[in-house]
C-alpha cells in the first residue's frame, strides 16, 4: 500500500505525517482528541505553558484509552480461563 502526506495541528503548531492510508483516520481522531483535551485542560487549569498542556492532554488521553482497553482485556482473559476449563473437562471426561 502507498503512503500519504498528510499535515495535522498539535496545540496550534502544523506538523507534516506520512501515513499509510488505512492509519489516517485514526491519527486525524488522535490529534482532535489531544486538542480537545488541550482545550478543556486550559479552561480549567491556569497553566499557560504549551509543553504542560501537551504533556498533561497526553496523560489524560492515554489514560482514556488504558481505560476503556481494560475491560476488554479482562473479558479476552476469562474467556480464555473458560476454554482452558471446558477442554479439562473434556479431558476428565
Amino acid at each position: 500500500m502507498s503512503e500519504s502526506s498528510i499535515r495535522i495541528e498539535l496545540a496550534g503548531r502544523a506538523y507534516p505525517l506520512t501515513v499509510h492510508p488505512n492509519e489516517e483516520e485514526n491519527i486525524r481522531k488522535a490529534a482532535t482528541e489531544i486538542n480537545e483535551s488541550i482545550s478543556r485542560l486550559k479552561a480549567s487549569y491556569p497553566m499557560t505553558d504549551k509543553q504542560d498542556l501537551l504533556a498533561m492532554a497526553a496523560l489524560e488521553v492515554t489514560t482514556r484509552v488504558l481505560n476503556q482497553a481494560t475491560p476488554q482485556a479482562h473479558a479476552e482473559d476469562i474467556e480464555a480461563l473458560e476454554d482452558l476449563e471446558r477442554l479439562l473437562s473434556e479431558i476428565r471426561g
